[in-house]
């Protein structure tokens, strides 16, 4: 009798709670301030802001549809199998509660119920950088041109001694035109900015823009250098507004200060022989580089265009056992991330750091408007390409740098390795892959 009058109990709530008449104020804003506004507000590229209620009401049911079906918040990653940092996932609970209050009427409750309302900084959110590079031009984003070229831009750079930083943020003064941005260090100059061409002419992947990116910093006794005489450069993806704009897309960083241990460095793959057939659903690449060295992995992130609908990066250990890094089943090329590891993989020199990445070419996938296309590498969105990073830290590197406002005063006794660039894996390789046809 117990036992039923329990069962009966929690039914009863269970019924009530879903009953329960949810507002914007009380249930509804503080989802949207924890994971949307940061794209939702006045300023950036969402096309509304979620602030306020009278701004919301009119996108409700839009707001549910793409809530329920997972489009929004854009997050692609699997969360079940590995955790991140920057994950902006909403929860079931959070869809539920969200589908339920506009299948309700979306009403909006008593003011008194508001959280307070988030406040962002109109210029740096990490706080006023140690030292902004500016770019060397500007770009006039034309209006309503959703085409625009990558567009190459050098930062003003005069790097006298070798700068160590602990955090950065890229500020685009027209953030709502900046789809997304590769920010990159090489040795020289190159007619255009890319990854793979950082990587092969000596330098390194730093970083991307992404609309809602928050400010990158290091993990504490890390920090990122940026060589002396270095040249920084950006390759941005821009979109026309209603009006045209000037954008001055500036990169602001936080200057290291203390002991440093680990310097941050890249590692990754990339592809360039493409040959997918017309209407082909699945066609898969496998690249793999080994590691040289004992890596903790803090990131991983891909390059695609339309076509790209999946990837997955694995670590392979010299016994053959396997860690999973990031498994991104639905990749969609508006929505470029760099995953944050919440935890680090460690994993020992001699591993495999394998990726395997899938495109489809067919009606199936919404992104494809021509699916007769035959495809091969380029640069232009209707092509194909493949580049893959992870940011790492040596395992058992001990610098022993007192660095003070980004530069090394002294160096402790009994340091281990080298903050120079060192060889971290052997050039990559496809692995089953399908090559290019002659």
């Amino acid at each position: 009798m117990k036992l039923i009058i329990t069962l009966a109990s929690l039914f009863a709530i269970t019924v009530s709670h879903a009953e329960e008449n949810l507002t914007f104020s009380k249930d509804i804003a503080p989802i949207f301030y924890e994971n949307c506004v940061n794209c939702h507000r006045p300023g950036e590229i969402a096309p509304f802001s979620l602030l306020d209620y009278e701004s919301t009401r009119p996108w409700a049911r839009s707001i549910r549809r793409v809530v329920n079906d997972r489009t929004m918040p854009p997050w692609h990653a699997d969360s079940s199998k590995t955790k991140f940092l920057n994950d902006r996932s909403l929860s079931e609970d959070e869809v539920q509660k969200i589908v339920q209050w506009v299948t309700q009427g979306a009403e909006k409750g008593n003011d008194s119920d508001l959280p307070k309302v988030p406040k962002f900084h109109d210029t740096w959110a990490m706080g006023e950088p140690d030292l902004i590079f500016h770019p060397e031009r500007d770009f006039e984003v034309p209006a309503d041109d959703q085409e625009i070229p990558y567009q190459t831009i050098y930062y003003v750079t005069d790097i006298k001694e070798d700068l160590y930083i602990s955090g950065w943020e890229i500020r685009p003064t027209e953030r709502a035109s900046v789809h997304h941005a590769n920010l990159v260090y090489q040795p020289q100059r190159t007619d255009n900015v890319g990854i793979v061409t950082a990587v092969m002419t000596g330098g390194a992947y730093i970083g991307s823009y992404l609309p809602g990116a928050r400010p990158y910093r290091y993990p504490e006794g890390t920090a990122y250098l940026l060589p002396k005489g270095c040249q920084i450069g950006i390759s941005v993806h821009y979109v026309g507004q209603k009006e045209p704009v000037t954008d001055h897309i500036m990169f602001g960083v936080q200057f290291a200060q203390g002991r440093v241990d680990k310097v941050i460095r890249t590692i990754g793959t990339y592809h360039s022989k493409f040959d997918i057939a017309p209407n082909e659903e699945e066609y898969v690449v496998e690249t793999e580089a080994t590691l040289l060295q004992p890596v903790d992995i803090l990131s991983s992130g891909i390059h695609m265009h339309l076509r790209g609908s999946a990837y997955t990066t694995t670590a392979i250990l010299p016994d053959g056992s396997k860690k999973l890094i990031t498994d991104v089943p639905t990749y969609d090329f508006n929505w470029q991330s760099n995953y944050e590891l919440a935890e680090p993989v460690s994993v020992p020199k001699g591993t495999k750091y394998h990726v395997r990445a899938v495109w489809n070419n067919s009606k199936s996938n919404p992104n494809v408007t021509d699916p007769s296309m035959r495809i091969r590498y380029g640069l232009w969105t209707d092509d194909e390409m493949l580049n893959t990073w992870s940011h790492v830290t040596v395992t058992g590197e001990k610098l022993g740098l007192e660095v003070k406002d980004g530069h090394v005063v002294r160096v402790a006794e009994g340091a281990i390795g080298s903050p120079k660039s060192q060889l971290v894996q052997t050039l990559p390789v496809q692995v089953n892959a399908q090559e290019q046809s002659d």
